[in-house]
């Protein structure tokens, strides 16, 4: 009896099992690339942005400055122009309120004194620097995200 010298069609079955196996393996690591890649290209969109709509506010507020006039407590809302239309951006413009010092210590005395000038300090520095907070939202596959830049606004 003579040995054919080929592949039995179980050992072609086993291994068509085998390279479809991995295939989807390949194939659903492929998909997962292709929306990482999508979101880090949204997020870098925001990212850009964020740091236009921050110099657009920033020079807001020392063409203010210029005029004398020191933002309060004040907000506001838009969106871009195409083609960034999914992208929206609000601002927060907060005073800065520092935590108060602590109380003097009891011995080697000026206790009192370090407290009076701490608080002083404390006062003066939360009426010169306003906190600027921006937020740049959108939606991706129907979920909001957003990305938050906060800069310190300082009035000398």
């Amino acid at each position: 009896m003579k040995r054919s010298h080929g592949f039995t069609l179980l050992e072609i079955l086993v291994a068509v099992a085998i390279l479809s196996i991995g295939l989807v393996a390949v194939m659903g690591m492929q998909g997962n690339t292709m929306m990482t890649s999508r979101r880090a290209e949204l997020t870098t969109i925001a990212t850009w942005l964020a740091k236009k709509q921050m110099v657009e506010l920033e020079l807001q507020v020392e063409a203010g400055l210029e005029k004398g006039e020191f933002p309060e407590d004040t907000s506001g809302s838009g969106t871009f122009d195409p083609p960034y239309e999914d992208y929206r951006w609000k601002y927060e413009i907060s005073r800065v309120t520092l935590p108060a010092p602590p109380e003097g210590q009891e011995e080697g005395g000026g206790g009192n004194i370090e407290t009076m000038i701490g608080k002083q300090l404390t006062e003066e520095i939360s009426k010169s620097v306003r906190e600027l907070k921006l937020t740049i939202v959108w939606e991706e596959d129907g979920k909001e995200d957003s990305i938050d830049v906060v800069t310190h606004v300082v009035k000398l």
